[in-house]
């Protein structure tokens, strides 16, 4: 992301609350959501200041310092500015499958299902952000990755080494990755999970209220979390409600975000879930949506 170095204003898009990401080819910063697009700054908006501060790493930058540290190494770049067209993925993989590429850069996509057996070198930049994003199963995808992204190398009889980056190499997803026991990992997350109760500890369901004017998604969702709370207490209900409250990521094509998680056994929460899909029904623009088991609480 794009960040002044003198007043520290960050560049956000003008539809989610999310920063803008910085891409080179072409130059520009674009939302990741919900698609807004804008030129690179000259100066800082705020204050003036020449702009020149990129902070983070993306693929991008990370090609531009491997193509300057080997200068004779042939790169490839697997990201979404790489694969939006048809068969961009199978050309890009075909240039490995034929040795023609020595550095494969990319995101999670290269995690996955990739069997060549002359890579014998795979490295992770940066481990830790996914570790704590505002969800639940951050640990566990993040061990996700790591077991499938450690899986593409030392295919073949040449064996193969795996290198992370991280700034928290104590943390258990970390820690048993790095050991490949996936059954240790297990019990230790499983065990995090019981206190707050989390999945498999027990269920969830989310309900996200979203519309144009912040206030008005605000009232609402208070609104639904009293409506859930009075059924609880009507029909006596082992449920819990907590919230409601901003999400993660407020905002999202200029729509404000709140919602209310509801936990519980499943056949409680299937009770719910049908009484609610006929009676919370959009209100002036307005809308609940109801997310049973949620992937993600985002």
């Amino acid at each position: 992301f794009l960040q002044c170095a003198d007043c520290g204003e960050v560049w956000q898009c003008p539809r989610c609350t999310i920063s803008l990401t910085v891409h080179q080819s072409p130059p520009a910063l674009r939302c990741h959501y919900c698609g807004h697009e804008e030129r690179l700054p000259p100066t800082c908006r705020a204050c003036g200041h020449p702009v020149h501060e990129m902070r983070g790493f993306g693929t991008q930058r990370l090609e531009r310092l491997l193509a300057e540290r080997y200068p004779d190494a042939r790169v490839a770049r697997m990201d979404l500015d790489t694969t939006s067209t048809k068969w961009s993925h199978q050309r890009i993989l075909a240039l490995v499958e034929a040795g023609d590429v020595d550095l494969l850069i990319g995101t999670q996509m290269i995690a996955k299902g990739l069997d060549f057996p002359n890579v014998t070198l795979v490295g992770v930049g940066d481990a830790a952000p996914g570790l704590y994003r505002p969800n639940f199963r951050s640990a566990e995808r993040t061990f996700q990755l790591l077991a499938q992204v450690a899986g593409r190398a030392g295919r073949g009889p040449k064996g193969g080494r795996v290198l992370v980056q991280t700034r928290h190499p104590t943390h258990h997803a970390l820690v048993w990755a790095a050991r490949h026991d996936t059954e240790g990992f297990l019990r230790e997350e499983r065990a995090l999970r019981e206190a707050p109760a989390y999945p498999p500890a027990t269920q969830l369901v989310n309900l996200v209220v979203s519309g144009a004017a912040e206030g008005e998604v605000g009232q609402r969702a208070s609104d639904v979390a009293e409506w859930c709370v009075a059924l609880a207490e009507k029909h006596n209900l082992p449920m819990e409600v907590l919230g409601p409250a901003p999400c993660p990521l407020g905002r999202i094509k200029e729509r404000w975000r709140w919602h209310v998680l509801l936990k519980g056994s499943s056949p409680v929460l299937g009770r719910v879930v049908r009484y609610a899909a006929r009676r919370l029904t959009p209100r002036a623009g307005v809308r609940v949506a109801i997310d049973r088991d949620p992937v993600t609480l985002l």
